[in-house]
């Protein structure tokens, strides 16, 4: 009975104190944080450098980047009069159709085959681009 009560003395008194008593004075070291990776499926390292499927990629890459809505940025491949055809990747064109009062940036400047450009404008649904500005580069 004495060993009981010395014991629960001893447990009140660690309660009472805050647990400084039982309490070890250096905080336990905190695990590193997990870093989480998905599964993200994904190309092998090896296949990227596969020129067929280069030309997929930069297809793709090439077709997003040319339905990019109101503007777009190539080189020409064709101009006459009104009409403008722009490579935006490799073997991606966009039509661009001029109107009067398209402003061609600097001003004056006649579009050639391999200019490269920024347009802007309003894009059309079949996919062309009704420009209001071009801007060389």
């Amino acid at each position: 009975m004495k060993h009981q009560c010395l014991g629960l003395l001893a447990c009140a008194f660690a309660l009472l104190s805050g647990g400084a008593v039982l309490a070890d004075p250096t905080p336990a070291p905190s695990a590193p944080p997990s870093s989480v990776i998905p599964n993200i499926p994904g190309l092998p390292p090896g296949i990227t450098n596969n020129p067929y499927v280069q030309s997929v990629i930069n297809a793709v890459g090439g077709l997003l980047q040319s339905t990019n809505g109101n503007s777009a940025h190539g080189v020409v491949r064709y101009f006459r009069h009104f009409e403008l055809q722009i490579e935006t990747a490799p073997r991606v064109y966009r039509d661009v159709h001029l109107h009067q009062g398209t402003v061609i940036n600097p001003r004056g400047t006649t579009l050639e085959p391999g200019m490269v450009v920024d347009v802007a404008g309003s894009a059309q649904s079949d996919g062309s681009l009704n420009a209001d500005t071009i801007t060389t580069k």
